[in-house]
């Protein structure tokens, strides 16, 4: 097809195309004018989200200052009275909470962990010493118990196939779980034939460090004799390499003992670590409040104050070289920001003193340019003389008549004020207490079965004849229990004639428990699957390079990377593959491996089976109640329930579910929502204010006036413009994405006109063109019809 600028002006010499061109230039100006309008509005987009991230960051600062627990800082300075360091002695840590003066500590003992080892270098059933942890011993089969801190010994079984590395692993596997024995075992390689097991509590102290290690194997005459591990009296005897010990430190003169190194329970407010002993030496502590520290967050504050004011102003000045202010001149919200945060600086905290209820009164003033400076000499001298009013003019707090109200927190519409708390109904523990008397021991055996709100559940079995007090102590120690998942798969991995496969195993060694081959041959795959304790799933393939060279520690290897190294895997004593989370509590874990026998063989691990449910201790306690059981939940409120359920009924409680009750109010005449034992408002001037009460009694049980210092003020007021959805500057950016949108609608009608009008213009310009070049052809034949006439004439 000619297009119609290959044919334009042919006829008539107009350059048609041209003409149309001009003429669309100049109605697509409207289009240009429109398109810069747009640019201004990303621009006017970008710069108000600058404003909202420095908003967003004065606010933050505002927060760090709005809490009255944690503003003042306390800072702790050591002397020694010898040569010695304080410091090489012990670390200070005061909170918040510490009270300022000064305290003599001397470090005594520290707490240590009982650690044993082979006296001698471990040998093997020949009496060799052994010169790899990875060979055979071939001891004659035997055990040994292993107990640190757990409740109950645990027992380790040696094969005569086990290496002193495979024994290591063996006591390493039963410290793991909520029993975890609380020794872990290591091989200390003292010479290129003299290896040693050294067996080391985990942790430190009289009751907890200790390593209790049994068995007539482990001595001279038994099957395991060359371990080196026998008891005190043997030739063999075990080698002490560290004793078990309390920490011992004087402060204030008095003398106290510990478990670990790290003490949080002797002066309140203070951990003190323990780094070495020296009691010739006397450590002198002296606490106050840290100037420094309170006086930069309030320097915080003022720069992220300056830097918003300096966005505000240059987008209002006006450049005279180029007639204009910032793209953001004309915006109300800057206006807004603006007043708002410079009316703070005049505000005034009721209730405190007048020479220091204001920002200005503390040392923090105005310049010139409404910038904010801080006077050095008066705050100082206030952090110094008097810091908890510095405190109460930032910070928000709350004080009341009544010891069992006590005030949490504010909301962003909360109003300074004094309220009056109306409590319709005091917050309950879910509770239930038994009606048969156990003075006389239980008639019979029961297993009881308790599951709280959280699905975690308590299985306890009791026994006939058992006292009420050791009830008591069953049940409490099920519901303090913490308990790490375990899972293994159904099927045992064994080699030979149904030895159990060890994680040195290879798999072409791998067999049907009569001594056939399970056939792995390289390129077999393993599908490993399930969920890691958050619940997220797993899927890896596991493949087989040379069955003759790979073992199932291999395989165990892998299923670790694949669990993000989040989980022990292990063969257990029968050979069963076992993963372990490595954190105790409430887990998601569950595990699958399928063997693809590609090969065609027979491998096959079996289903995941439940060793243990990882849970966290149940927030429950069981007590006597004069002759009576007593079970209670923790904590209060409707959500905090617990359901009973008996194989028997000899505890005289009903099979059902116990639930507690919510706090229900009023404060200020204005209708709170309970929740437990806190009164949360959620309108009017109490919006966003918790209140906790702890008491029992009903009715008008006291007041509440609460103080809103500056930052909590100022946090509040940011907030309506940082908020993410609603906040003043986001909607402030959805106006100008929606002007932006509406330009682009105006500029596609626009172009779309403009397209219709230059075909229209280009469609007149062709027929003229048509019509000239029929005329010029008419013309050329009457000329020719002429000059044919004329020469006939002639």
């Amino acid at each position: 097809m000619v297009s119609s600028s290959s044919i334009s002006g042919l006829s008539s010499g107009i350059d048609s195309a041209n003409i149309v061109d001009q003429l669309m230039k100049i109605e697509g100006r409207k289009v240009t004018l429109l398109q810069d309008k747009q640019a201004d509005e990303l621009i006017k987009q970008r710069l108000i989200s600058q404003l909202d991230s420095s908003l967003s960051s004065l606010r933050s600062k505002f927060l760090e200052l709005a809490n009255q627990a944690n503003f003042l800082v306390n800072q702790s300075t050591l002397g020694s009275n010898t040569a010695t360091s304080a410091d090489s002695l012990l670390t200070v840590t005061p909170s918040s909470s510490a009270a300022a003066g000064s305290h003599t500590i001397k470090v005594n003992q520290l707490a240590a962990a009982e650690k044993l080892g082979s006296s001698s270098a471990v040998k093997d059933s020949t009496g060799t010493a052994i010169t790899s942890d990875t060979a055979g011993l071939g001891y004659t089969a035997g055990t040994f118990t292993i107990q640190g801190k757990s409740a109950s010994a645990k027992t380790i079984n040696v094969a005569s196939t086990d290496s002193l590395r495979d024994i290591r692993d063996k006591i390493n596997q039963l410290n793991t779980g909520s029993d975890a024995t609380g020794v872990s075992a290591s091989i200390l390689k003292v010479g290129a034939s003299d290896f040693r097991l050294i067996l080391a509590a985990d942790d430190t102290g009289l009751t907890n460090g200790v390593v209790n290690l049994a068995g007539t194997d482990l001595d001279a005459a038994g099957g395991l004799a060359n371990l080196q591990l026998g008891a005190a009296a043997q030739g063999n005897a075990r080698q002490t390499l560290q004793a078990a010990a309390d920490a011992s430190i004087d402060v204030d003169n008095l003398t106290i003992s510990r478990e670990s190194n790290s003490i949080s329970d002797a002066l309140a407010g203070y951990t003190l670590d323990l780094k070495s002993a020296d009691p010739a030496t006397t450590i002198t502590v002296n606490t106050s409040v840290d100037t420094a520290a309170v006086k930069g967050k309030v320097q915080a504050v003022v720069d992220s104050y300056n830097e918003v004011m300096d966005f505000i102003n240059t987008q209002m000045t006006f450049n005279p070289d180029t007639k204009t202010s910032g793209p953001l001149a004309n915006e109300s919200l800057l206006r807004q920001v603006k007043s708002q945060l410079a009316g703070s600086l005049l505000s005034t905290v009721s209730g405190l003193a007048s020479d220091r209820n204001s920002l200005a009164m503390i040392g923090v003033e105005p310049d010139s340019k409404g910038h904010l400076g801080i006077n050095s000499s008066r705050l100082d001298n206030l952090l110094s003389t008097d810091p908890n009013s510095v405190r109460d003019l930032f910070a928000a707090s709350g004080t009341s008549n009544n010891s069992a109200l006590e005030f949490l927190t504010y909301g962003a519409n909360t109003v300074a004020g004094s309220y009056a708390v109306n409590i319709t109904a005091a917050a309950l523990q879910a509770t239930v207490t038994g009606t048969t008397d156990l003075s006389g021991g239980l008639a019979g055996a029961e297993q009881v079965t308790i599951t709280d709100g959280s699905a975690r559940q308590a299985v306890v079995n009791l026994t006939n004849g058992q006292s009420l007090s050791s009830i008591v102590s069953a049940l409490n120690a099920e519901f303090t229990a913490t308990y790490t998942e375990q899972r293994q798969m159904s099927t045992a991995l064994v080699t030979g004639l149904g030895t159990p496969a060890t994680s040195a195993s290879l798999l072409q060694d791998l067999t049907d428990g009569a001594g056939g081959s399970l056939g792995i041959v390289a390129g077999d795959t393993i599908t490993i699957g399930g969920t890691n304790r958050f619940g997220s799933a797993v899927n890896y393939t596991f493949t087989v390079a040379d069955p003759a060279t790979d073992t199932i520690a291999d395989l165990l290897a892998s299923i670790q990377v694949e669990f993000g190294q989040n989980v022990a895997a292990s063969l257990n004593a029968s050979g069963q593959v076992t993963i372990t989370d490595n954190q105790s509590g409430d887990s998601n874990l569950t595990l699958s491996m399928t063997a693809n026998n590609e090969g065609g063989g027979s491998l096959a691990f079996g289903a995941d089976t439940v060793v243990q449910e990882g849970r966290h201790a149940m927030q429950l306690s069981a007590s006597a109640s004069g002759n009576f059981l007593q079970l209670q939940s923790n904590d209060y409120g409707s959500a905090e329930s617990f359901t009973v359920a008996q194989s028997a009924n000899n505890l005289g409680i009903i099979d059902q579910t116990y639930a507690g009750q919510d706090v229900a109010g009023t404060i200020g005449g204005i209708a709170a929502t309970g929740n437990g034992q806190v009164l949360t408002g959620s309108s009017g001037n109490i919006d966003g204010l918790l209140l906790a009460y702890s008491g029992t009694a009903t009715g008008a049980v006291g007041t509440m006036s609460v103080n809103l210092g500056l930052a909590a003020q100022m946090s509040s007021t940011l907030e309506a413009y940082t908020f993410p959805v609603t906040g003043l500057t986001q909607m402030s950016v959805d106006s100008s994405v929606s002007t932006y949108d509406s330009l682009q609608s105006q500029i596609d009608s626009l172009t779309l006109q403009l397209d219709k009008e230059r075909e229209r213009l280009m469609s007149q310009f062709l027929a003229m063109e048509r019509f000239m070049s029929q005329s010029n052809a008419t013309g050329a034949w009457l000329s020719q019809q002429i000059t044919a006439m004329s020469a006939n004439q002639r």
